[in-house]
């Protein structure tokens, strides 16, 4: 029973990762298209409040996570990175924000799935292309600055997945000859 519950678990990562690296390359394409039609129907205080409801779910369901493991000697780095993260989250536009959002899941999720190396490789991967990708496009620009936040995204949603890794005892959902 376990063992099933286990592969369901890891199959549902699989879909998440996969659709999280879908919508990467799609929001580049027709991301200005659809920005454009959004605020057509809702406000940019609409959408703010939207998504900050959407990753303050998401903040408490890994705390919660975290505290049933028993993780709670990651708790004083969590308040630096939440902190930080913070901060950079009310800095940006809202459009930025799909960064963080986007990218910590693709990173959450590699995290999760591969080894610590092939995550990083594919974060860092992804984030390049992503805006290289962009710099081909005619509506749309690659950017330095745009990487960046990327890859600290992609590293946020790494280091949520470690944590949780970690406090579960280190045991993921990796096979034992994945490590």
């Amino acid at each position: 029973m376990e063992e099933t519950a286990r592969i369901r678990t890891r199959s549902f990562s699989w879909i998440l990762w996969a659709l999280s690296l879908f919508c990467i390359p799609l929001l580049s394409f027709f991301g200005r298209s659809l920005q454009f039609c959004t605020y057509q129907y809702f406000s940019l205080e609409q959408l703010g409040i939207a998504l900050a409801l959407v990753m303050a779910g998401l903040i408490s369901v890994f705390f919660i996570a975290l505290f049933k493991s028993g993780g709670k000697h990651y708790l004083w780095h969590l308040l630096w990175v939440g902190a930080l993260s913070y901060l950079l989250y009310n800095s940006l536009p809202f459009v930025e924000k799909i960064h963080i959002a986007l990218f910590g899941l693709f990173g959450f999720f590699s995290q999760r799935l591969f080894r610590q190396r092939m995550a990083i490789a594919a974060c860092i991967g992804i984030s390049f292309l992503d805006e290289l990708l962009q710099h081909f496009l005619a509506a749309r620009v690659g950017d330095w600055r745009d990487v960046w936040l990327n890859l600290f995204s992609a590293s946020l949603g790494m280091l949520l997945a470690f944590f949780l890794l970690e406090g579960s005892g280190g045991q993921s959902e990796k096979s034992p000859g994945e490590r």
